[in-house]
């Protein structure tokens, strides 16, 4: 893994491995999050990178950072750089999973959270040009909104209009782009460990904790084919190679170079 922790200084906060570090800060989630859903006051009390909420019939998932507002709000945010899957819809599903993985049985409709997902795309997602889209309920007949709760955002990362959250965005996928006047957490957070030791060995440490995962859990097919995932991302990154991949879940290496050409 020496080779690892040379290449994590290559990596940006989209990044996947770089995110899992981050989200585990709530002054970073905050910063974020305070951006995008552009809301100045909002403050986050609690932040999970890799949460996984559970579907007993069917698929489940891990987030990659779930957080809790301080006003009761459950916001999922997304990184996704590959243009792939039907974005809405995985955005529809995760949010109903975090509502009935965050509701007790008997809980009163009225009380049912309120549940925002944030996908931060590396491309257009939505085709328009602009770098935040809000999809909103609305009654067809009268063009009156229908609020129940449920809140998507899907972000173009690579838009850039001189607005705060294309500033915030170039952060988060230019290399050396840094803002600590506007965005001190996400610069220092970034900075630490993309130009620390110290930082380096964290982000060390993570890929050696996705591993030791997708050993212990390889057996379960279902499990696998969700860290395989996650292995494909590394090798992706330069992070891990071909073969040690293949070797932590117990795949020919084939199958670790289909997966990568099936990303594109």
């Amino acid at each position: 893994m020496a080779r690892a922790v040379r290449d994590v200084g290559k990596l940006r906060p989209i990044d996947d491995l770089m995110f899992r570090v981050m989200a585990q800060s709530k002054a970073f989630c905050g910063e974020l999050l305070r951006v995008l859903l552009q809301d100045p006051g909002l403050e986050v009390v609690e932040c999970k990178p890799q949460s996984a909420v559970t579907n007993t019939r069917g698929r489940s998932a891990v987030l990659d950072a779930l957080c809790e507002l301080s006003d009761g709000r459950l916001v999922d945010v997304e990184v996704q750089r590959a243009d792939k899957g039907d974005l809405q819809r995985r955005a529809r599903y995760y949010a109903s999973l975090v509502t009935a993985d965050r509701t007790r049985p008997g809980t009163p409709f009225g009380d049912v959270p309120d549940v925002c997902v944030v996908l931060v795309c590396e491309f257009d997602p939505l085709r328009g040009g602009r770098p935040l889209y809000h999809v909103d309920r609305v009654v067809r007949e009268t063009g009156e909104s229908a609020e129940n709760g449920l809140e998507e955002l899907y972000v173009n990362a690579l838009a850039r209009d001189g607005s705060e959250v294309s500033a915030l965005m170039r952060v988060l996928t230019e290399a050396e782009a840094y803002d600590e006047e506007r965005f001190p957490e996400t610069s220092r957070m970034k900075r630490r460990l993309r130009e620390t030791e110290e930082g380096r060995k964290d982000m060390g440490s993570v890929i050696e904790e996705i591993r030791a995962e997708c050993i212990a859990e390889g057996e379960e097919r279902g499990k696998l084919e969700g860290k395989l995932e996650t292995l494909v991302r590394l090798v992706r990154d330069g992070l891990v190679s071909v073969q040690d991949a293949a070797t932590s879940v117990g795949v020919d290496a084939d199958e670790i170079r289909r997966a990568l050409a099936a990303e594109g």
